[in-house]
């Protein structure tokens, strides 16, 4: 029910490149800290996410995750600086810029060739309770109308972000179904967390974010 929740991701969809070249994710390497697991092999795919973290409020006045949304985009072919910033500068252009601008901001931001990748939204999970994670490139070129780019994931590893709890947590996922990806580590994430109350019968909070999705071992 989030997938849709916020214009600006409409607008970003309307808006981004589609994939043409994807980059080499091999020039990149995933240093993963304690507390994940680390990745056999090198990452299939390196994308960046902007969207927002939803929480709804409880009974008990705290908020509650459910799900997120967020337009990705290839960032592989970024140089090496670029792409360690990619998320402090896409976040600062997220953050600073009128919704329906941000895809055309971020790409400035960045000044690198970052075409769109796909969506990451939640859906119902495949046992048929609470919502799962997706990573979505079955609308994008060149995988358009593949029934299997896609992956289902279901949390098996979480470690605090190292910046602070100002950001949402690092997160180790693996691969419910589909086969964009045997295994998804978001990290390098920026912004998304919900305050520590609320009142209760307050609306969704949608809180702003990005972060890096690595995806390990596409069988596409």
């Amino acid at each position: 029910m989030y997938r849709f929740a916020i214009t600006v991701l409409l607008a970003l969809s309307a808006i981004a490149t589609p994939i043409r070249n994807v980059g080499d994710p091999a020039r990149h390497t995933l240093v993963v800290p304690a507390g994940l697991a680390t990745p056999r092999g090198p990452a299939s795919a390196i994308l960046l996410g902007v969207g927002v973290q939803n929480y709804t409020c409880t009974e008990a006045g705290t908020y509650a995750a459910a799900g997120a949304v967020a337009e990705l985009f290839d960032i592989s072919n970024l140089d090496p600086r670029a792409f360690q910033t990619s998320q402090d500068v896409a976040m600062e252009a997220w953050t600073r810029t009128a919704e329906v601008r941000s895809a055309n901001a971020v790409r400035r931001a960045i000044r690198g060739n970052i075409p769109n990748a796909g969506e990451h939204y939640f859906v119902t999970s495949p046992s048929g309770t609470g919502i799962s994670p997706i990573w979505d490139q079955r609308s994008n070129d060149p995988r358009r109308n593949n029934p299997d780019a896609f992956v289902i994931g279901a949390k098996a590893g979480g470690i605090p972000a190292p910046t602070g709890p100002q950001d949402v947590d690092w997160l180790e996922i693996s691969n419910v179904q589909g086969k964009l990806a045997r295994t998804v580590y978001r990290t390098d994430t920026r912004g998304g967390p919900a305050p520590a109350s609320c009142i209760p019968g307050s609306p969704v909070l949608s809180v702003k974010y990005t972060s890096k999705y690595w995806l390990f071992g596409s069988t596409l």
